[in-house]
């Protein structure tokens, strides 16, 4: 449980829908709907009355809402006083999976350097698999990943934005098919051990494409400089592909129906540095909320 669950609370019972206060928070009805089962498992009670459609809030639900605009009120002074005199401070450790940390951190450090100068944010790169294990371990506070495909016990999943997958191939190539396409040369993939790379895998093997394994690496963009030296195909994060990517290789959209891979912030639950965790999530989906944001 954290602030973010109190805030999604509150946005569920101002909104007529689940939909609807998913909209008000750039989240999806299905990471709504997380929440508050997490809140609920948390405080041990039901919150909504789940035989009326859409779902409305009972008598513990309304109790638990008055409280929780108190607990905001209170958070947000808390925040704009810190702020002003810059006493948000500490040491915020999070991973970043490769590729991600490129263009999005970046720019959530510049933000949060300017707002928050006693903010220390150390950044660590890594492939998700391992990242995931070092949030548990708790060596990490939270890390910026591809969703897993499945699932992880005992974290907390808060969506950030989505992205579609891209095929690339040498522009000379005559299949127009993602499957033929990627069947028609050599595969660089991208590491399997990798969100992108797990998500990609699953899709091929769903599709039942035959694949001519070339090689495989941690970094798209490695992968892109490979295609655009005509050594095979391979997909990619539409964030990957340029406008100056598009003028040398063939790009078609990866999968039936088209693939996008999920950007999410991870956590354990009842994590002690939430609260600073929770300025870094904002600071995330202000930026990927403004159009043109790659990942």
């Amino acid at each position: 449980m954290n602030i973010l669950h109190f805030r999604t609370l509150v946005a569920v019972h101002d909104a007529p829908t689940f939909a609807d206060a998913a909209d008000a928070l750039y989240l999806t009805p299905a990471a709504v709907s997380q929440q508050m089962r997490h809140l609920e498992d948390t405080l041990q009670i039901a919150l909504f009355d789940r035989t009326t459609r859409p779902p409305r809030l009972n008598a513990h639900g309304l109790r638990i809402v008055a409280q929780a605009r108190d607990v905001l009120v209170s958070y947000d002074r808390l925040v704009e006083v810190a702020g002003a005199v810059d006493e948000i401070a500490g040491v915020l450790t999070i991973g970043a999976a490769t590729g991600i940390t490129s263009r999005l951190i970046p720019a959530v450090l510049r933000k949060l350097r300017d707002k928050y100068p006693a903010l220390q944010i150390k950044i660590e790169e890594g492939v998700t698999s391992d990242l995931i294990s070092r949030v548990r371990r708790r060596s990490l506070d939270a890390a910026v990943i591809t969703e897993p495909l499945i699932p992880e016990p005992e974290m907390v999943t808060l969506p950030i934005t989505s992205e579609q997958m891209m095929v690339l191939a040498p522009a000379d190539s005559i299949e127009d098919d993602w499957q033929a396409l990627i069947a028609s040369r050599p595969f660089i993939r991208l590491n399997r051990s990798s969100g992108v790379g797990r998500l990609i895998d699953a899709e091929l093997r769903k599709a039942r494409v035959p694949v001519q394994e070339a090689m495989e690496l941690d970094s798209s963009e490695s992968i892109v400089g490979l295609i655009a030296e005509g050594l095979g195909v391979g997909v990619v994060p539409a964030g990957r592909v340029t406008d100056d990517v598009r003028k040398i290789l063939k790009v078609v959209p990866f999968g039936s129906p088209p693939v996008r891979r999920n950007v999410v912030l991870i956590e354990r639950t009842n994590n002690q540095r939430s609260d600073l965790a929770s300025i870094l999530y904002q600071e995330l989906l202000a930026l990927t909320a403004k159009p043109n944001t790659n990942t």
